[in-house]
């Protein structure tokens, strides 16, 4: 559970925590991973092609208009996450559950409109889950060479012990404030460090120096909780244009809220160490929302469909809040021992900035056998490198960053239907491609599904059942101990929809 806090919350403005933050936290905001309808889950999200149904708005606005009724349905879905991590050798295992609403929309046709080519003129709204950011991560083992230390000290590079020093009439959390305020996330950490006594100022050198001593390696816990969901809602319109061509658009807000928790301790340093443990706190909650739209289009040629999207990248505007704090236990030459806790009990409130994501073109083909059935195709571009933060003041490092590190992708939907009378049976599979330019960081994401539904007339119940697999690695901080773990994450999840025509 997350740890809750009695805090002081003195809000102010500082340089931008994003700079901190990895890339593979600024993926999550343009990774989609939309949890849809139980029949578009269960046929892998396939349906740019072929519309009809209330999740396939979201991946083809033209798909508003091949509805034959009315409909509006939701969908209530539960998650099962297990994540395996190694680290350095030793691996670690956690679970995770959910119970979540997501999915919920409708849409409505007017028909024969007018006497000349528009047959089908259409509405819909739609809200569903984008991505789901609840995670439970636990990474355990004994590093050889890094410790926390290294994180503090390139974080303390420019200061002096005078800058981080806390005076009579001063507090640490004054201080800590006053440190925010005027010079940074980084004078913070670093100002933290000093006051564990983690970090000594050698006067020789002009520099701080670490306490720690780890000849021998060092036993790290890392453990990351997350919770948030980011929200896409749908305002669509859509035509069918003489029999065979559908043409939408989506006019799209989306909404995020997400909350980190972060705990990394670390223990058995060498005999000889001062310190003898670290205990690092992180709480990290970013929130905002975003705008952006689709065009697309779908063209039937007998028992050949072809469909075709654009999607506009998606302009968020974001804000971040942090607090954290530090303790170490330590023994002194005399062989007392000590417990120094540095909570300086403020909330930072970061000023907003904007993260552009980039465009999508998604290409669609499928074949529909009558009322046997039918299989279904989609081909999805994305340019990762063209994600940009704002403003680029503040973030060209990081926007260089992002550039030269990430690629252009082409991921896969495949979906399949078999209709026995009111009865279908459905089978799907996704694949999304590792978006790094290295292949180190972030492997293929692969998701295999199955699902039926029952048509009794006006109402539809759909039911599927969907197995993600993902294999990626974490990056513990993003300086000095930036050390990697493996984590192979399997997902399990089971949707129910209720769909009702009028």
């Amino acid at each position: 559970m997350f740890k809750k806090n009695s805090i002081v919350i003195l809000l102010f403005f500082c340089s931008n925590y994003t700079n901190s933050q990895t890339i593979q936290e600024l993926l999550n905001y343009s990774i989609d991973k939309p949890n849809g309808t139980a029949r578009f889950e269960s046929m892998g999200g396939a349906f740019g092609a072929l519309g009809g149904d209330l999740s396939a708005i979201n991946i083809n606005p033209a798909s508003s208009s091949v509805f034959n009724d009315n409909e509006y349905g939701f969908t209530l879905g539960t998650q099962k996450k297990s994540n395996n991590s190694i680290f350095f050798g030793n691996p670690t295992a956690t679970n995770n559950s959910r119970f979540s609403f997501n999915h919920g929309g409708g849409v409505w046709l007017l028909k024969n409109y007018g006497e000349g080519n528009i047959k089908k003129v259409s509405f819909a709204i739609n809200a569903q889950t984008n991505n789901s950011y609840d995670d439970f991560i636990e990474i355990r083992g004994k590093n050889p060479i890094n410790s926390i230390d290294k994180f503090f000290l390139n974080n303390s590079s420019g200061f002096n012990a005078d800058d981080l020093s806390v005076g009579n009439n001063e507090t640490v959390s004054g201080v800590y404030k006053f440190l925010g305020q005027n010079y940074g996330y980084s004078s913070q950490q670093a100002f933290l460090a000093y006051q564990a006594y983690l970090l000594n100022f050698d006067t020789n050198s002009n520099a701080f120096v670490s306490q720690a001593k780890y000849d021998n390696g060092v036993d790290q816990r890392h453990i990351l909780e997350s919770k948030g969901v980011n929200t896409k809602y749908n305002l669509n319109i859509s035509l069918q244009f003489k029999e065979d061509y559908y043409f939408g658009l989506n006019i799209n807000t989306h909404e995020i809220r997400s909350e980190t928790y972060i705990i990394h301790k670390e223990n058995n340093f060498s005999i000889d160490s001062p310190i003898n443990e670290i205990t690092f706190e992180n709480s990290i909650v970013t929130g905002g929302e975003g705008f952006s739209f689709q065009l697309g289009g779908i063209a039937k040629f007998n028992k050949f469909r072809l469909g075709i999207t654009y999607d506009s990248p998606t302009w968020y505007s974001l804000w971040d809040e942090t607090f954290q704090s530090l303790e170490t236990k330590s023994t002194d030459s005399n062989g007392l021992n000590y417990i120094d806790k540095i909570d300086p009990r403020i909330l930072n409130s970061y000023p907003r900035y904007t993260i552009k994501t980039p465009s999508k073109l998604t290409t669609s083909a499928a074949i529909i056998f009558g009322k046997i059935g039918l299989i279904s195709l989609d081909l999805i571009s994305v340019d990762y490198s063209n994600i940009k933060l704002k403003p680029n003041r503040d973030f060209s490092i990081k926007n260089s960053k992002i550039s030269n590190e990430l690629s252009n992708t082409l991921n896969i939907r495949f979906g399949g239907e078999l209709r026995l009378n009111q009865l279908s049976l459905r089978t799907g599979y996704s694949e999304m491609k590792d978006p790094y330019k290295r292949n180190n960081m972030y492997n293929t994401n692969k998701s295999m599904s199955l699902g039926l539904g029952y048509d009794f007339g006006e109402t539809l119940i759909n039911i599927s059942y969907l197995k993600l697999e993902n294999n990626k690695t974490h990056q513990l901080f993003d300086s000095g101990l930036t050390d990697l773990s493996q984590i192979k994450s399997n997902n399990y999840f089971t949707n129910l929809s209720i769909i009702f025509k009028f």
